[in-house]
């Protein structure tokens, strides 16, 4: 699962050409206008430039003068017109799996919410839980021109610890379709020592705050993309900070691979946790997909 060489637009790169206009027409225009800049330049790197402003500007006049006139001179006859047509290269667009080990991940409950909880801040209604978030994910990242799966298979069943080993096999499906992997989560609340609260409020929204964490590949034998996915967990909290300063938090580094073995494109992201509202989850999806626009797009 290799990122396609798509450029810094998803689509490809853009390019313009000009259709319904003789070529013969438009090289003779563009022939006299590049010796109305060489006449300029002439003038200005002559003795007499640094002496005669007057004849500079008599030249810059009649440069202007001749490039109009050639615009006259070599008009598209009657009939034709000049188009500009913008043409998406044959690059193919990157292709992002939305996933999530564990399905059941919800946020704080409101009385007026209606749904079943499964355990406390759990619950298999993907209206409410972390599922939803990945759709709000989803839906931003194709506007943006990405090709997105977003999997809403239920990892967790009955067993909440094995729910890794079916995320895997959800993922292996995909084989050499896709280019990005995200398993998107729903962090556990704890006390935070350094004082920094797991919710921002700004001018622009209230967000539950954002981390990535890479797995290092402690106690498993597979060869791990560990410098791959921690530089690219790292590009893209820099972006989000950069943003909205403080949104996302340090990256996290933990032992084990969280199937990130699979592709030098991994993320595994928290989206808050459990004293968070759904609210504010989907909030942070909007500069979430704005950063990874930028970090996955750079040429």
């Amino acid at each position: 699962m290799k990122q396609n060489d798509s450029g810094r637009d998803v689509n490809g790169m853009v390019r313009i050409h000009v259709v319904r206009a003789s070529h013969l027409i438009l090289g003779a225009l563009a022939a006299v206008l590049l010796i109305a800049l060489l006449l300029i330049a002439f003038m200005g790197f002559s003795g007499k430039s640094d002496t005669n402003e007057n004849g500079i500007q008599k030249a810059i006049w009649e440069a202007e003068a001749v490039s109009v006139s050639a615009s006259a001179i070599f008009a598209p006859p009657d009939g034709d017109e000049i188009q500009v047509e913008v043409v998406k290269s044959s690059r193919e667009p990157i292709r992002i799996l939305i996933y999530h080990t564990h399905t059941h991940e919800a946020y704080q409950k409101k009385a007026e919410d209606e749904y079943v909880e499964t355990s406390s801040w759990r619950t298999k209604n993907n209206k409410y839980n972390i599922v939803r978030v990945g759709e709000e994910l989803s839906n931003l990242l194709t506007e943006k021109g990405f090709i997105v799966i977003h999997d809403t298979t239920d990892h967790e069943l009955t067993e909440l610890s094995t729910a890794y080993t079916r995320s895997l096999e959800t993922i292996q499906k995909y084989e050499g379709q896709i280019d990005v992997l995200i398993d998107l989560h729903r962090d556990a609340y704890y006390k935070d020592s350094s004082g920094n609260p797991f919710s921002l409020k700004t001018d622009s929204g209230d967000y539950a705050r954002l981390m990535c964490l890479v797995g290092n590949g402690k106690g498993f034998s597979d060869e791990m993309y560990y410098t791959e996915n921690y530089a690219l967990a790292t590009l893209l909290t820099g972006e989000i900070n950069q943003a909205i300063p403080g949104l996302c938090r340090p990256v996290m580094v933990k032992d084990g691979r969280y199937n990130q073995h699979l592709c030098d494109k991994s993320l595994l992201i928290e989206v808050g946790h459990n004293q968070n509202s759904i609210e504010q989850a989907l909030s942070a999806m909007e500069p979430l997909a704005d950063a990874l626009e930028k970090v996955l797009c750079e040429p």
